[in-house]
């Protein structure tokens, strides 16, 4: 599946595709230390000009899109290697254990204070939402998970789910040896699969991941 529109750093010449990327990546290393950081701090610690941040994100907003983008072509790569064509089960756990091995990045932004930013956030999780949608309707229909409530309701679940558990283990508020695999086995669960079921596929999902 495509999880991602084209990325919008397609037509950057190489310097300013290298420059942006740098930003990105040291932007997430300070707001990680200090959600509060400043355009001058990530610039100090990118070891580049204010000027050339500027020139690539004019705003702290921006700043906050552009890494949203790029943790998104994070997301739709790894996603695009998901089979759908498997169980309905078996890919909502390919999915739970998928977004966790891309998901620190989508999760700091979350915990930033911009009032917009899980708004924008949420926007981009759109098509990933729309597959669980069709996954939670295939396996409604052949008893694989409960139907007592709508998919859509049920898919926001999932994602939302996935995304307050990297938060809680971000947060030092749930530990686990396997967090991928009992994240797997959480969306199961809350879909309707019997625990022992869950337990089973989202090990085998974990261990296929680990190969």
């Amino acid at each position: 599946m495509t999880a991602t529109t084209p990325p919008l750093t397609a037509a950057l010449g190489p310097r300013a595709l290298a420059n942006r990327q740098r930003i990105v990546a040291v932007a997430g290393d300070e707001l990680r230390r200090n959600p509060s950081a400043s355009m001058e701090d990530i610039a100090a610690a990118a070891g580049m000009v204010r000027r050339t941040l500027y020139g690539h994100f004019p705003t702290r907003e921006a700043l906050i899109d552009g890494m949203l983008d790029e943790a998104f072509e994070q997301v739709g790569r790894a996603l695009d290697r998901v089979d759908t064509g498997q169980p309905p089960a078996v890919v909502v756990a390919d999915l739970a254990v998928t977004l966790w091995a891309v998901g620190d990045e989508f999760c700091l932004l979350l915990r930033l204070d911009e009032a917009s930013s899980r708004a924008r956030a949420a926007d981009r999780l759109a098509p990933v939402r729309g597959l669980v949608v069709t996954l939670v309707e295939d396996g409604q229909a052949d008893g694989t998970f409960a139907d007592h409530l709508p998919p859509a309701a049920v898919a926001r679940v999932l994602t939302a789910l996935v995304l307050e558990l990297l938060n809680a283990r971000g947060n030092g508020e749930w530990d686990s040896v396997d967090p991928a695999r009992d994240a797997a086995r959480a969306c199961l669960i809350a879909a309707g699969v019997d625990r022992v079921t869950a337990a089973g596929i989202a090990l085998t999902v974990a261990e296929k991941h680990r190969r």
